[in-house]
């Protein structure tokens, strides 16, 4: 008989398209009939504020072992250190085949904490966007950031995975790296979605209303669009900043459903991020077939083709101007058609989590 393979995911940012990858990814390890020797395990963190526990014990797959830490978001040296011997303890436990480390801040403590206990080459690091991208933080920060990055693999090893074409560029500069897409099932998108159209044009968007997403932008957009409505699916921090009367909050859906539901309600998908990895629900929107309209930033513009299944955009005003031209429901359904084409070829959760699983399985020879 075969032994047991054991592999391990570790996140700690388990919140919005992170989580969803990280989820499904378990989901499909564990389910996954051509490897039935696998055993997974999952080290998360359920501090973020998006994180539903309720939700997360019904979607986990009951065969996926879990490890819950609390894990701060922010660095704190003695805090970090405290939890870097935790998981060290959990991983001698375990005894990992395969670690899988699921952005930044995993990154670094989940490389010390299997210093020693597992090869080099068994470790696999997704940056889900790299951190030192982020907009309005000191150079400072940015310099520490890509210190770390490029300190890491130096020190400790390990394959990144990233999981678009644009980060990909980025990550094959720092480390030895792979390009393994990012991916969601297409079944659910193609029966839940609702054709008929909307009597106004309808603009939407999804995710946390955080300075990453960008809500001031979205808002100055709405404004200068007063005819147009405009939906933001989910909540946060800075919901005061959307303040145009042509804007709904829906505040924060729960379940996958639901969120292509919102998703049917829309004719325009439109991200406005200051910086992305891949995100997740520009994929869905594509899988609902949805015409993309998104800043012109890494991860964003992985999804579109200019003129193909959408536009990017590097202002208000060329934003705009492609609404305007959206406006026209055959442009939209050509679009939105390929966007569908697109998402299925290239993000097809299926193909791009098998491709994942034989690269896993290739380095535990």
């Amino acid at each position: 008989m075969r032994k047991e393979i054991q592999i391990v995911q570790f996140v700690e940012a388990f919140g919005g398209g992170v989580y969803t990858y990280v989820k499904d990814l378990c989901n499909f390890l564990a389910l996954n009939e051509s490897t039935p020797n696998i055993k997974v395990h999952l080290i998360y963190s359920p501090n973020r504020v998006e994180f539903d526990k309720e939700i997360f014990k019904k979607e986990i797959h009951p065969n996926v072992i879990l490890h819950e830490l609390k894990i701060d978001r922010n660095i704190n040296l003695s805090k970090d250190i405290k939890i870097t011997k935790q998981i060290r303890r959990l991983l001698k436990n375990i005894q990992p085949d395969i670690l899988h480390l699921h952005s930044s801040k995993a990154g670094v403590i989940g490389r010390f904490a299997s210093f020693g206990l597992l090869k080099k080459n068994k470790i696999f690091y997704s940056p889900h966007g790299y951190a030192f991208l982020q907009k309005k933080i000191s150079n400072k920060m940015i310099f520490f950031y890509k210190f770390v990055e490029y300190a890491m693999p130096f020190l400790f090893g390990g394959l990144t995975i990233a999981s678009g074409f644009t980060e990909y560029k980025i990550s094959k500069k720092i480390s030895k790296s792979l390009l393994i897409k990012n991916g969601v099932d297409f079944i659910l998108p193609q029966k839940l979605q609702n054709h008929q159209q909307n009597k106004q044009l309808t603009i939407g968007t999804i995710g946390r209303l955080t300075l990453q997403k960008n809500p001031k932008l979205f808002n100055t957009i709405a404004e200068k669009l007063p005819e147009v409505n405009f939906i933001w699916i989910g909540n946060g921090e800075l919901e005061n900043e959307i303040v145009s009367s042509n804007i709904t909050v829906t505040g924060w859906v729960k379940t996958r459903e639901e969120l292509l539901n919102k998703l049917n309600e829309v004719d325009i998908y439109l991200q406005v991020s200051l910086w992305e990895g891949l995100p997740i629900a520009l994929i869905e929107a594509m899988a609902m077939r949805k015409p993309l309209l998104v800043s012109n930033i890494v991860g964003n513009k992985d999804c579109v083709k200019d003129g193909y299944n959408g536009f990017t955009f590097n202002s208000v005003d060329e934003a705009v101007d492609k609404i305007n031209f959206l406006k026209d429901i055959n442009h939209r359904k050509k679009m939105g058609d390929n966007s569908f084409n697109k998402g299925f070829n290239e993000y097809n959760k299926a193909k791009n989590f098998s491709e994942l699983i034989k690269v896993y399985l290739s380095y535990n020879k």
